[in-house]
């Protein structure tokens, strides 16, 4: 893979760091078919979505030594987002609103200062949310930000896989005003999709409550996708998941998280652990045509984790073995 990165030295580290010039930045990674031919197609449709996208790569470059796995996962997830919106014929201006939604949903993750234990950067996400409320937004979730002390809990406020959602709707809205091509409402839209795509993350959830040390915690931290666009925008990062090489090889993404968050102990544990976690995943889905596509990558996963198991080509690992004593409780 062709690794060249722009040197963004000049770039100020803020969330408000200054808008790059605009160009096909994109280039420089290679997103496979027939991902890149879908891509092309909704950008030659909506030229303002190259502006976004190149704001996403030279954030992700500022942010992280080597973006390459960062910038593929979010142009994937437009990607899905775009098979999405054309399986259910939506409007075109909403279909923009999703794609720039899901090219910046992640935006924040690796931002070291986008976290809520910074009062700055939770005055911003409070303001954010209070606007949202007031453009009838966030109506489904009533207790989504309910408890600001769940929220400023280092172990959640200070966990930025936890709370990115939250920072990146801020600083995504803060992108789209300097790229100036979306209005207000579009904007709010946005901010609205991200802020709800994490929700379906059920192990986040559990964290929530754990560090909290109550049941229910989640639900000030984690709000339900209301419409299409936030709808599109979660079942999106849901899918991007569901790749078997991240899942299946020994060292894979997947397995080290079985052994390194998990505890797995032999190849059989992070089997039945990963298995576990997915077959949870899948049912996250919000949409026909996501969890279509959860189900289309679910079977070639599945057996695979099966086999790593132990257990015979059909077997459920969660039946025969029960739920993996890490998440027993």
């Amino acid at each position: 893979m062709i690794r060249r990165y722009i040197s963004l030295a000049t770039l100020a580290l803020s969330l408000t760091a200054a808008i790059p010039a605009f160009a096909a930045s994109q280039d420089k990674y290679t997103l496979p078919e027939p991902y890149l031919g879908m891509e092309k197609v909704y950008l030659k449709e909506m030229p303002d979505l190259q502006k976004v996208m190149d704001v996403m790569i030279a954030t992700e470059e500022r942010q992280v030594k080597d973006p390459t796995q960062d910038i593929l996962h979010n142009r994937l997830c437009a990607a899905f987002v775009y098979k999405m919106a054309m399986d259910q014929k939506m409007p075109d201006a909403d279909r923009k609103k999703a794609l720039a939604g899901d090219l910046l949903h992640n935006i924040a993750k690796e931002e070291k200062e986008a976290v809520l234990t910074d009062t700055a950067q939770l005055t911003k996400a409070r303001d954010m949310v209070t606007a949202l409320k007031q453009a009838g937004y966030l109506k489904n979730s009533p207790r989504f930000w309910s408890d600001e002390q769940v929220l400023t809990n280092p172990k959640i406020g200070g966990n930025r896989a936890l709370i990115h959602h939250i920072t990146g709707a801020v600083m995504a809205g803060e992108m789209l005003k300097e790229i100036g091509s979306f209005q207000k409402a579009d904007i709010e839209a946005i901010q609205a999709a991200i802020v709800e795509h994490s929700t379906g993350y059920w192990y986040f959830r559990a964290s929530i409550d754990k560090a909290a040390g109550k049941q229910g915690a989640w639900e000030s931290v984690y709000p339900e996708p209301e419409n299409d666009i936030a709808k599109f925008t979660h079942d999106a990062d849901l899918i991007s998941q569901f790749v078997p090489e991240s899942v299946v090889p020994d060292g894979s993404k997947w397995r080290e998280l079985a052994k390194k968050r998990w505890g797995a102990k032999t190849p059989q544990e992070e089997g039945h652990i990963v298995y576990y976690v997915f077959q949870r995943l899948f049912d996250e889905a919000k949409t026909p045509s996501g969890k279509e596509m959860a189900r289309e990558r679910w079977n070639q996963i599945a057996p695979a984790l099966v086999k790593l198991t132990g257990l015979k080509d059909g077997e459920d690992p969660t039946k025969v073995l029960g739920v993996p004593a890490v998440f027993s409780n």
